[in-house]
């Protein structure tokens, strides 16, 4: 089933419905509830800037983390393009509302078509982040040489979410906590976790470095002429020695 549109919740109201568990599922209040689908929050290189802009909302209002993962993905893609590493890009909002849904019956082919109830409680089907007015969206940290790449980007994202908002920018040049940042990249974890298949191969070989050496006579590696390990022969030797005596 599509995505409904962003008008059917992107007003906040009510108490959130949010109380999920991962290390005692059974204990979740909301069972069945989808992770959100924001894959990164921090992107970019955490170092000196001399500007941060914020995007901030203007009203009060909630998006779905598909939103948000678009408008990351639309503003990302744009500044890494254009400024590579020279930039700090972060989402602010955790999507851990629980969005409810009651499906109505109205596919191609069914015999009749059903409006649902009125105020249903529904089943999970993704998740939220509520925002109140005055509340930052994302947080970008630059050069000013690099303020018309930002406005572009903040823009393309903007495009991706509902609500009005407002692009605040503040000169960090003298923050004590900007001066005393020092450099961190930010990098995917698929990129993390993948290795060169060669660097392992090349560290499992025989004679690389780090690969285990031969040990020594005496050890459990020495073997005797006839391949079987000497620690093998000698308890063989004791097993006939006994037999022979009890004959």
């Amino acid at each position: 089933m599509a995505i409904r549109p962003a008008r059917t919740c992107r007003s906040p109201f009510g108490q959130p419905w949010a109380r999920t568990s991962t290390k005692r599922p059974r204990k979740s209040f909301v069972k069945g509830a989808p992770n959100p689908k924001v894959r990164q929050y921090h992107m970019g290189t955490d170092k000196r800037y001399e500007i941060e802009a914020r995007l901030v909302a203007l009203e009060p209002i909630q998006l779905r983390d598909v939103s948000l993962e678009s408008a990351r993905q639309a503003a990302n893609k744009f500044l890494e393009k254009n400024l590579e590493a020279n930039y700090y890009f972060q989402i602010v909002p955790f999507a851990h509302l629980v969005l409810r849904e009651h499906s109505a019956l109205g596919v191609a082919g069914a015999d009749r078509i059903s409006k649902g109830m009125k105020l249903a409680f529904g089943r999970p089907k993704g998740r939220l982040a509520r925002l109140w007015r005055g509340d930052a969206v994302f947080i970008a940290r630059i050069m000013k040489k690099d303020l018309a790449v930002l406005r572009t980007a903040f823009h393309r994202a903007q495009l991706k979410l509902s609500g009005a908002w407002k692009l605040v920018l503040r000169d960090i040049t003298r923050d004590a906590a900007n001066i005393n940042r020092k450099e961190h990249a930010f990098k995917k974890k698929d990129l993390e976790a993948e290795k060169p298949k060669e660097e392992v191969a090349g560290a499992a070989a025989p004679g690389a470095e780090g690969a285990p050496t031969a040990v020594g006579a005496g050890e459990k590696g020495e073997k005797t002429a006839g391949g079987a390990p000497a620690a093998a022969a000698a308890k063989g030797g004791a097993k006939a020695e006994k037999k022979a005596e009890k004959k």
